[in-house]
């Protein structure tokens, strides 16, 4: 494992995507709360197995955190896997977080509701009620969709890969 800057200038080749090859993996580290990089280094691993090794003691010793692997293309890509600590798992993935965006998303549409109905009973004078309103509505339709779609991959008692039973 190689742990290095994400950007030397005094290094060459100075970026962290000009030194991986193919068949290493690239691991981030993140603090939970705010999804930003905890110092600007990445590790590079030869393997996957290496990637996710490292992963697992950085998170276990510090549950505050999250790592990303990456493979060589790097973050043009989805992770390959999110690791976090098993003790905070569940409020940053899965079945909460789904069941959090739905609420939030339903709140905010009814807040856009809301702001809508006072400026159309003022005859849209008010330019800020609809205003404020359409980004409020562009942002709980996110949520919530976000939120159903979680609900809908995480349901219980049903893995993603089983299909639907019917009923006749």
């Amino acid at each position: 494992m190689l742990w290095t800057r994400l950007n030397d200038p005094l290094r060459i080749p100075a970026h962290w995507t000009e030194i991986i090859r193919p068949g290493q993996y690239a691991v981030f580290v993140y603090d939970i709360r705010t999804h930003v990089t905890r110092d600007a280094s990445v590790a590079l691993c030869d393997d996957l197995a290496e990637a996710v090794a490292f992963a697992g003691s950085v998170v276990a010793a510090h549950p505050e955190l999250c790592c990303e692997v990456y493979d060589h293309e790097g973050k043009s890509n989805e992770p390959i896997q999110v690791i976090y600590a098993p003790s905070v798992e569940g409020r940053c993935q899965g079945r909460p977080v789904a069941r959090r965006a739905t609420v939030w998303g339903s709140v905010i549409l009814l807040g856009t509701v809301v702001l809508l109905g006072v400026d159309i009973r003022h005859g849209l004078a008010w330019i800020w009620g609809y205003v404020i309103g359409l980004k409020l509505l562009v942002i709980g339709v996110s949520l919530l969709v976000r939120g159903l779609a979680g609900l809908y991959e995480h349901r219980e008692g049903r893995s993603a890969a089983a299909p639907t039973p019917h009923r006749r």
